[in-house]
């Protein structure tokens, strides 16, 4: 099964995130969001992040998680490639985001990634798989 694929948004980009389960759907929309921005290719697994969050709703928690991932690299300079739960529930979670610190001399940006929106938002369970869908502000 793919992780991820992209499709046109009037002025944003969309992103459908697949997985088995919840956490692997919540892991591979956050490995979109990088492979989008910088291409993982480049990036180690040098050191490990906790991230706890709380939410309304599982939407409200995907926009958050993917917020807080996007902050954590845009105003401290964390690149992830590999994420794992120790817990995921419908309005908080708890997670390991791995990855390196952004370098210049390996790393480039694709692409710019303003914010993750709220806009048809989606999180559902499709037959023996789970869906998630995002837009992003870029």
């Amino acid at each position: 099964m793919k992780k991820y694929e992209t499709f046109d948004h009037t002025a944003d980009l969309g992103i459908r995130a697949f997985g088995r389960t919840r956490d692997e759907v919540f892991a591979n929309a956050a490995y979109a969001l990088f492979d989008l921005l910088i291409g993982l290719d480049k990036v180690r697994e040098e050191l490990s992040l906790e991230v706890q969050l709380e939410a309304a709703d599982p939407e409200d928690l995907l926009v958050r998680w993917l917020g807080e991932l996007l902050f954590l690299c845009n105003g401290e300079g964390y690149l992830f490639k590999k994420f794992s739960f120790s817990r995921l529930e419908d309005t908080s979670l708890t997670a390991m985001a791995r990855g390196e610190r952004f370098d210049p001399s390996r790393h480039e940006f694709k692409m710019e990634i303003k914010a993750v929106t709220y806009h048809q938002i989606a999180i559902k369970r499709v037959q023996d798989r789970w869906e998630a869908r995002i837009i992003l502000d870029i």
